[in-house]
């Protein structure tokens, strides 16, 4: 399994996807915590409370590109045809997707870790250049826990669904419909919103979520972090079996 790691690894870094991925992730999280940055400046002028867990967790939503690269990991083997001498190497298609749920794993840590500091950075200049006091209370530690916790899962939940689907166009697609359309329609459409927090989307926000909910309903509920973060952990689970069950069955060449 060592070795299946270690090549696993070696095939990520040897293109430039991953770095361009980790680029547009920073981005994201810099872009995610400017914003939250400008609108606790607004608060703390107008005599309102700062939500410090609001804005040091503002690059929860970096998950989208966590998942990406996780989509990538199975689906541009397939589309390259490079599966097959891979699967001539590790003949046991249950052990090459734990070999690559482990290295998307480790990359989705790393990923996770840089957007985090990425956005702490951001945070602390934007607020000491305004002269808004730090507070690193409110449960802050605590949330910041839960969105490395939900990046990575989500890297996992990436790859999962590559192995479902294989090919990497409608991959691509169906994930980036999900979370840009499917997600904010789920949580908007009457009677289909009370189901919102089973699904991914709805799970991760209840998971990182701090009792309140933002651009939502009154009706739209969420399950507390625990049970959202084993809803979480389901559907990657799921995901990864169907996937690689799914992948069992069919003929790669």
């Amino acid at each position: 399994m060592i070795g299946l790691l270690k090549s696993e690894v070696l095939k990520i870094r040897s293109t430039q996807v991953w770095i361009w991925m980790l680029a547009l992730a920073v981005a994201l999280s810099t872009l995610f915590t400017i914003g939250a940055s400008v609108d606790a400046v607004s608060d703390y002028r107008h005599g309102r409370d700062v939500d410090y867990y609001s804005l040091f967790t503002a690059s929860t939503q970096v998950f989208f590109a966590l998942m990406v690269l996780g989509v990538l990991g199975l689906t541009t083997e397939f589309r390259h045809k490079t599966i097959t001498p891979t699967l001539l190497a590790t003949p046991n298609r249950w052990q090459l997707l734990g070999g690559k749920a482990a290295a998307y794993g480790i990359f989705s840590i790393i990923y996770s870790i840089v957007c985090l500091v990425a956005s702490f950075a951001t945070a602390i200049i934007w607020l000491t250049a305004t002269n808004v006091p730090l507070h690193f209370g409110d449960g802050v530690p605590g949330g910041v826990v839960k969105v490395f916790v939900t990046q990575v899962l989500f890297g996992i939940f990436g790859l999962g669904l590559g192995a479902l689907i294989r090919n990497q166009a409608a991959a691509m697609v169906f994930s980036i419909v999900y979370l840009a359309v499917l997600n904010f329609l789920l949580a908007g459409i009457p009677w289909v919103r009370k189901f919102w927090m089973f699904e991914p989307g709805g799970a991760a926000q209840g998971f990182v979520s701090h009792g309140t909910i933002t651009g939502l309903s009154d009706d739209t509920h969420l399950l507390n972090p625990t049970q959202s973060l084993g809803v979480l952990i389901f559907w990657c689970v799921l995901l990864l079996v169907l996937g690689g069950w799914l992948s069992l069955r069919r003929d790669i060449s």
